[in-house]
């Protein structure tokens, strides 16, 4: 109990210590994600692996979530053995074109011969191409069928399960939400007697568990969003980067100290 009663002690001291350092121009604030994005996939389909779980570090490029790929490497594989076979037929096309204007130099052929040997390597060329676009084509819809993480961040909500149906027809179906959170956000809200004397870009101290981090405003309002007795007020937001290992969560109450005058 004396341990216990020692550790509130100080973390109780040190609160009183960072309340002592507030200024005139400091804000109440609360902290946010820095980026917050809700992924979903272009194609429909049952969900086949979800790769991850809330509360998971993911890095750039991760697959988080794949749609069952079966039915898709089916038709990629009829499609490439389609492309294959309309190249065979294309690249000796090319090669009787060849031969039919070498005998028509040498006025062993007539014009309407080469006319139809020009004819059949159009056709054979124009198959190769469309067989090249549908392979094209169903390669895309297995990288629409997959969520990859757009940046290093953390997993914050999953929205399916493996086996559960996707249908993006009309409306997108929400699959998982990640946010960035090597850097965060400090929102407030600011008088607007102060608002013109501040600028994107300055720097600004982002007070957080009795700790003074360096940042910088990202965003200044334009429209208010509040009122006080002073007038309107407007958003203001700041970024920063935690502490390493200080599991800051968005909510979380925070201190916007603006530069000096």
């Amino acid at each position: 109990m004396r341990r216990k009663a020692s550790v509130l002690g100080t973390l109780l001291i040190g609160v009183l210590l960072f309340s002592s350092q507030l200024k005139a121009q400091d804000l109440s604030a609360v902290t946010d994600w820095f980026n917050r994005v809700t992924l979903t996939t272009v194609s429909s389909g049952m969900v086949g692996k979800v790769n991850v779980s809330v509360g998971d570090q993911v890095t750039q490029g991760a697959l988080l979530i794949e749609l069952d790929q079966r039915k898709l490497n089916a038709r990629l594989a009829a499609a490439e053995s389609r492309r294959e076979a309309a190249m065979q037929v294309n690249n000796e096309a090319r090669r009787e074109l060849d031969r039919s204007l070498e005998l028509y130099d040498r006025t062993l052929l007539s014009d309407h011969e080469r006319k139809l040997a020009e004819i059949e390597a159009a056709k054979a060329d124009a198959a190769f191409r469309e067989a090249e676009a549908k392979l094209t084509a169903i390669r895309l819809q297995k990288e629409y069928s997959r969520i990859n993480a757009p940046f290093n961040g953390l997993v914050a909500a999953l929205h399916v399960q493996p086996g559960q149906s996707v249908i993006n027809r009309l409306d997108a179906t929400p699959l998982i939400t990640l946010v960035e959170n090597k850097r965060m956000r400090a929102s407030a809200q600011i008088d607007e007697r102060v608002l013109p004397r501040l600028q994107i870009g300055d720097p600004v101290k982002i007070g957080v568990r009795g700790k003074w981090l360096e940042g910088e405003i990202l965003l200044l309002g334009l429209d208010p969003i509040a009122t006080s007795t002073n007038g309107a007020l407007y958003a203001v937001e700041a970024g920063f980067t935690p502490v390493e290992g200080m599991g800051l969560r968005a909510g979380e109450q925070a201190v916007l100290r603006l530069p000096d005058e």
